[in-house]
C-alpha cells in the first residue's frame, strides 16, 4: 500500500485533483494551519530526539521512550506534510523557522535534561498541540473532510501522549515521595 501511494504521489505529482480540492474547500487559513502543525511536529520531534541522546536519570522510564516519542512526531509530521502536498502547498523548509511558525518558540532540549524538566516541558507542547488540532478539527468540519480526520487522528494521538505523559510524571511524584517517607522512618527510627 505505501509503495502505491509514493507510485501516486510521484506520478500526480502529489496534487489533488480539481474537484477534489473543490469538495475540499482548502483555504489559506487551512493552508496555514498545516503549515503550523507541521513546524510544530518537527519542533517536537527535535526537541524529542536531543532528549533521547542526552536526558539524565531516566531510572523509571523506559529506555524507548523518547526515541519512539521522537518517531511518533515525525510520522506527524509526514503525515501534515503529506496532506499540504496534496492541497498544493509545501511544508515549511527551513528548521529555523519552525519556532516562529509553530508558535511555540524555541523549545530548548538542553535546557531540560533531567527526567521531570524534559517531561513537564514537552507536557507544555503536547497540549499546545491538543489546542491546535482541536482548532483545526472545528474549523474544517463540514467542508474539507480530510483534513478534519487528519486533525482528529493527530488529536487523539496528541492526548494519549499527554495522558502518557501526566502517568509518568504522578508515578515520578509518588516515587519522590515513598522515598521521603521511607527515609523519614529511617530518621525516626533513629
Amino acid at each position: 500500500l505505501k509503495i502505491i501511494l509514493l507510485l501516486f504521489k510521484f506520478l500526480s505529482n502529489g496534487a489533488m485533483g480539481k474537484k477534489n480540492i473543490e469538495i475540499a474547500g482548502a483555504s489559506d487559513g487551512t493552508v496555514a494551519m498545516l503549515k503550523k502543525a507541521y513546524s510544530l511536529e518537527m519542533s517536537a520531534f527535535h526537541y524529542w530526539h536531543y532528549v533521547d541522546q542526552y536526558v539524565e536519570g531516566i531510572g523509571v522510564l523506559h529506555s524507548d521512550f523518547f526515541s519512539e516519542s521522537a518517531n511518533d512526531e515525525l510520522e506527524h509530521a509526514k503525515k501534515v506534510a503529506f496532506r499540504l502536498d496534496q492541497l498544493g502547498a509545501k511544508a515549511t523548509d527551513n528548521p529555523q523557522d519552525w519556532a516562529e511558525e509553530s508558535g511555540l518558540g524555541n523549545l530548548e532540549p538542553g535546557k531540560y535534561l533531567t527526567l521531570k524538566s524534559a517531561l513537564e516541558q514537552a507536557l507544555g507542547f503536547e497540549r499546545y498541540a491538543i489546542a491546535h488540532y482541536d482548532e483545526l478539527a472545528s474549523s474544517t468540519q463540514g467542508n474539507d473532510h480530510v483534513t478534519y480526520h487528519l486533525a482528529l487522528d493527530l488529536l487523539s494521538d496528541e492526548a494519549k501522549d499527554e495522558q502518557d505523559i501526566e502517568d509518568i510524571l504522578d508515578r515520578l511524584e509518588l516515587d519522590r515521595k515513598s522515598t521521603r517517607l521511607n527515609s523519614s522512618h529511617i530518621y525516626i527510627s533513629y
